[in-house]
């Protein structure tokens, strides 16, 4: 009777626990891939800014314009889509400076053409999700013909890419806020200055049905105070739930610089309890920023590390790479961006849900009470 009761015991306690709500059948551990990339627009903009005439501002213009044309974003995303195929095709892919730019015979969408060249690669993505919304955030858009120059224009976007043939990955909600602490750039010729308008995008999504969420941003580059106010925004709009999360993207600071005369974005994520992925596999990675703005220099001129991806919650980090860090031409542009990309591998092991515990517990509890009724019975006999 007690042995043919184990015997039940044994065969049905894995059957109750896969039927029980909120545990996969045959559930086990997840590995998500994330990848983070500065596009670079093409060009040095700083000229435009400090342009004090006129004349000088459409020189400065036409000069950005025509850098833009020469960096051949196209090849540079060929490039940048060919480190992405043999990263394994990121799940997620966060996106600085995606920008859309126009010109005389220019219009371009950097994050549709990148969209192409990982197609080419075999690799499906989208930024629009059916049902949820864009994947995108939307910044300051400027356009030459407010200063009497028409024919020029650009749109700052923080998009991301998101995988759309992995069986069993969702993205469940999405939102793009612009920041409240923001920087407004000064020009000679701009009354009340240009609106940087930065902000972030934060993806909700299931992987094999583990939750876990997902951040990319492009903080300021002015190291003012407002940049670690920012990293601030984004942590308070995370959930407390205790889902894992990532947070990736351009930071624009070293990991002890001073913002402001506060501690940048990267202390204040490490603050938070978030672990810098580089670190975590045991050689924090290289300089990320950055070449030349022509992108014709033979030599890396990387020389500070601006971009990072950072987790909450995930079992364990099993790799993180520089992308984009080595020349892919011999001609301009040599390189895919002015800033290389980071690409991460993460492990997640779902908790058991508390049903599942509660029901083991039992089943547990009734085996060892068997288990002594077996012994007494044996030991009076």
């Amino acid at each position: 009777m007690a042995r043919s009761a184990r015997r039940v015991l044994t065969v049905l306690l894995p059957v109750f626990l896969c039927l029980l709500p909120g545990r996969q059948a045959g559930a086990g551990s997840v590995d998500i891939t994330v990848m983070t990339q500065n596009l670079y627009v093409g060009a040095d903009t700083d000229p435009i800014l400090a342009a004090s005439t006129p004349t000088a501002l459409q020189a400065a213009i036409q000069a950005a314009a025509q850098s833009v044309v020469d960096n051949n974003f196209p090849a540079r995303a060929a490039a940048i889509a060919s480190e992405a195929a043999s990263a394994g095709g990121p799940l997620l892919i966060g996106l600085q400076e995606a920008e859309i730019v126009g010109a005389p015979g220019l219009s371009l969408n950097y994050a549709d053409a990148l969209i192409s060249a990982l197609k080419a690669e075999g690799l499906n993505y989208t930024y629009m999700i059916p049902g949820v919304g864009d994947t995108v955030h939307t910044g300051f858009s400027l356009n030459s013909a407010a200063a009497g120059i028409p024919g020029f224009s650009i749109t700052d976007q923080e998009v991301v890419l998101v995988r759309t043939d992995v069986p069993g990955f969702m993205v469940t909600s999405v939102s793009a806020p612009t920041f409240g602490n923001n920087v407004t750039l000064q020009s000679p010729l701009v009354p009340g200055g240009i609106p940087l308008q930065r902000g972030y995008v934060l993806v909700d999504a299931t992987l094999d049905g583990v939750p876990f969420q997902f951040v990319s941003t492009h903080l300021d580059e002015t190291h003012s105070s407002a940049e670690p106010a920012q990293v601030g925004e984004i942590l308070a709009a995370l959930d407390t739930t205790g889902e894992p999360q990532l947070v990736v993207g351009d930071f624009n600071a070293g990991p002890s610089d001073l913002c402001g005369g506060l501690s940048c974005g990267p202390a204040d994520m490490l603050a938070a309890g978030f672990t810098d992925t580089a670190a975590a596999v045991g050689a924090a990675l290289g300089p990320t920023c950055c070449q030349a703005p022509d992108l014709s220099n033979t030599v890396s001129l990387l020389s500070e590390r601006y971009d990072y991806i950072f987790e909450s919650g995930f079992s364990s980090v099993d790799s993180a790479a520089l992308v984009g860090d080595q020349p892919f031409e011999t001609v301009q542009p040599l390189w895919p961006s002015d800033h290389a990309g980071v690409v991460a591998t993460l492990t997640l092991v779902p908790e058991p849900a508390a049903a599942s515990l509660l029901v083991s517990a039992i089943f547990l509890f009734a085996a060892v009470r068997l288990r002594g009724r077996t012994q007494r019975r044996r030991s009076s006999s």
